[in-house]
């Protein structure tokens, strides 16, 4: 479960760094610390889907696009940002998301 928070705190920060927008600058516009988003991103903290929605709108994305392989996200950022995304099968993303509503912790 811990691998999959981890990857989709890579999608979030890759997904940032494409928008251009801060880890800061994030963070507060969803009201949350720059710390917390920081270990969001590192995959050392769980996310509940209430702020992956945050996200998705701050930085103008589809909720799918948080499930989606990016092949190498160093590689597609050198190469920039999006090339060789591959999308993974639904079962992937279902069970992403039965994994994130199990530890949706209320008030966060």
């Amino acid at each position: 479960m811990e691998k999959d928070f981890e990857i989709i705190g890579k999608r979030i920060k890759f997904l940032r760094l494409q928008k251009g927008v801060k880890q800061t600058v994030l963070a507060n516009s969803i009201g949350m610390s720059q710390t917390n988003m920081s270990n969001i991103e590192a995959g050392r903290t769980a996310i509940t889907i209430q702020n992956l929605l945050k996200i998705s709108q701050e930085l103008n994305c589809k909720m799918a696009d948080f499930f989606v392989d990016f092949g190498g996200e160093e590689e597609a950022a050198a190469n920039e940002f999006g090339a060789g995304k591959k999308a993974i099968s639904i079962e992937e993303a279902v069970q992403i998301l039965r994994l994130l509503k199990a530890v949706d912790v209320k008030g966060l």
